[in-house]
């Protein structure tokens, strides 16, 4: 199994299309969006600015690929043809396809709510530390990742999002995306028989 089809068997899972039920926004294109550094402590996808006391992942140490799911929407009291583009998932596959592919995928999501809006930065613990302090509940970084992605146009699709390496030191990053028309965000840990993490999924949900 290849990663792209391995991508899509995990929207087939998490975000099925109708009739079947699903909070999930099912993405209509992925991209690889870049490699997440993870120093230690867990990561998280959130909006610095909303999201209190949310959910986040152990992952192992290392740098470690992120793949982008993206949907077109019309955005409101605009023009119905000028469509923005969004991030609703992101998987971070741990291991090969095919030892994703043997797992269990029936796991559950987020027992409580984990609020974003807008943005949702996908982060270190490390990273987070690094970018301290934060100014209106927000570092710097993240303000200006946000204001670029506005001013080049969220109309693109590849691109529509920001890689920024928070400490030139360790190599820890951020990726910031834009999550439009999404209230809060669950995850999925794919683990084998032994509880190693093998893939995680993050959907953005409506």
């Amino acid at each position: 199994m290849k990663v792209e089809e391995l991508l899509w068997r995990l929207v087939d899972k998490y975000a099925p299309a109708p009739p079947a039920y699903s909070t999930l926004v099912k993405p209509t294109w992925f991209d690889h969006a870049g490699d997440l550094v993870v120093v230690d402590g867990p990561i998280t996808w959130e909006t610095p600015w909303l999201t209190e006391g949310g959910f986040s992942h152990q992952l192992p140490a290392g740098t470690h690929p992120v793949y982008a799911g993206t949907c077109a929407f019309p955005p409101h009291d605009e023009d119905p043809d000028a469509f923005w583009h969004t991030v609703t998932m992101v998987v971070i596959p741990l291991a090969e396809p095919s030892r994703i592919e043997e797992a269990n995928w029936d796991v559950a999501g987020y027992h409580d709510v984990h609020l974003i809006e807008d943005f949702a930065v996908l982060w270190g613990e490390e990273a987070m530390r690094r970018s301290l302090p934060h100014v209106d509940d927000a570092s710097s970084f993240v303000r200006a990742a946000r204001d670029g992605i506005l001013a080049t146009g969220l109309h693109h699709r590849k691109d529509n999002w920001t890689n920024v390496v928070v400490d030139g030191e360790t190599g820890a990053n951020a990726l910031v995306f834009p999550v439009h028309d999404s209230e809060y965000v669950t995850g999925y840990e794919i683990v084998d028989g032994e509880g190693e993490m093998l893939c995680l999924v993050l959907a953005a949900c409506g």
